[in-house]
């Protein structure tokens, strides 16, 4: 209910109490007239006039009281009411900057993914890219001993690094041919399609060419194979799983195509048979440490032996020794019983026995 109908409702019980009154101090003047003088009338009047000011003013404060309360009771209604308001929109107001936290975020992520993409568009920073990845997997799965980086042949030409080996260093250089492979994958048409495609097998037959005459050159000590490093698995998976025909001409050119995956497998295997090699070259070492043991174990043998002997022979000696203590100890007896016997006059038989 509002203020203004609460007010209306408690005007109108009002008015409906003095009339009322009014009617009842009307009934009351005309039962008395008769039977009362003027000045009793009006001491009469006079005194209802106070009772009825006195209950008017019982009944307004009353009123007012009630009043007072319901209003009392909207403000608090209307103060919970609006602290609820206002949580919510706290509420609101921190879901709202978490959004604005999280969009940063991910301005912050398309910013790194637009620096990424500006690096791979240049071919320079595109090579130092996919070289450090080729050198984070070497210093991850060989020892230093196995690896060459920037690995200068003798007509000047770098090779990004190289894996030693019992049978040669195995020349190993990135390619990251990107630029018709994602004008490939950004093609509208089939027919667009089709012909950066044919750009991209030509890019990669390139580069392949270039590491199997730059680089394989066994009277320079290198095996008679190469192998190709492309940093990106959706480009290896288009230049040997998608197009055929690429992969059978890098066999025929003895370069391997690998990616990061498959590279990290083929440093795996050369790391396995580097320490077979490894315990092959070390096992004559290893049976002569272990003739020399047995050498060893066989004096230790003779000497436990020996001590074996010194023991037996202590042993019969302990044996002797303790008898001769028992015959001791036999003599002192009977030179005991000598002298029990002197007070008798006899005389024990000597012993012969005890030397």
């Amino acid at each position: 209910m509002s203020t203004t109908s609460l007010i209306i409702l408690i005007s109108i019980v009002i008015v409906s109490a003095l009339a009322t009154l009014a009617y009842y101090l009307n009934q009351q003047i005309h039962s008395v007239k008769d039977s009362i003088t003027q000045g009793e009338t009006e001491k009469l009047i006079m005194e209802w006039m106070k009772e009825l000011k006195k209950d008017m003013g019982d009944n307004i404060s009353k009123s007012s009281d009630t009043m007072e309360r319901q209003l009392k009771d909207q403000r608090d209604t209307m103060d919970k009411q609006t602290k609820m308001i206002w949580e919510r929109l706290d509420n609101a107001a921190k879901v709202i900057s978490g959004v604005q936290k999280h969009l940063g975020g991910m301005e912050e992520l398309g910013k790194d993914m637009k620096d990424l993409n500006n690096i791979l568009k240049s071919p320079k920073l595109r090579g130092n890219l996919g070289e450090k990845f080729l050198y984070e997997i070497l210093e991850n799965f060989l020892p230093q001993s196995l690896f060459k980086t920037q690995y200068k042949f003798r007509d000047g030409a770098i090779c990004d690094a190289v894996i030693v080996t019992e049978r040669g260093m195995i020349p190993v250089d990135s390619k990251f041919p990107m630029e018709n492979f994602e004008n490939m994958v950004k093609a509208e048409s089939d027919e667009l399609r089709e012909k950066f495609q044919k750009e991209f097998i030509k890019d990669v037959k390139k580069r392949v060419d270039e590491i199997a005459s730059k680089y394989i050159l066994p009277e320079e000590g290198t095996t008679d194979q190469a192998i190709m490093y492309i940093p990106s698995e959706s480009v290896y998976y288009d230049a040997i799983v998608r197009i055929s025909g690429i992969e059978e001409y890098a066999q025929r050119k003895n370069v391997l195509i690998t990616s990061p995956n498959t590279f990290t497998s083929f440093v795996s295997i050369v790391m396995i048979g580097y320490r077979q090699n490894e315990l092959a070259e070390n096992a004559s070492e290893i049976l002569k440490a272990l003739s020399g043991i047995q050498i060893e174990a066989e004096k230790f043998e003779e000497d436990l032996g020996v001590l074996d002997g010194h023991i037996t022979r202590t042993n019969k000696s302990m044996d002797t020794v303790k008898s001769k203590f028992g015959k001791l100890i036999g003599k002192i007896t009977a030179v005991q019983a000598l002298g029990e016997e002197s007070g008798r006059g006899e005389l024990p038989e000597p012993d012969s026995t005890i030397v």
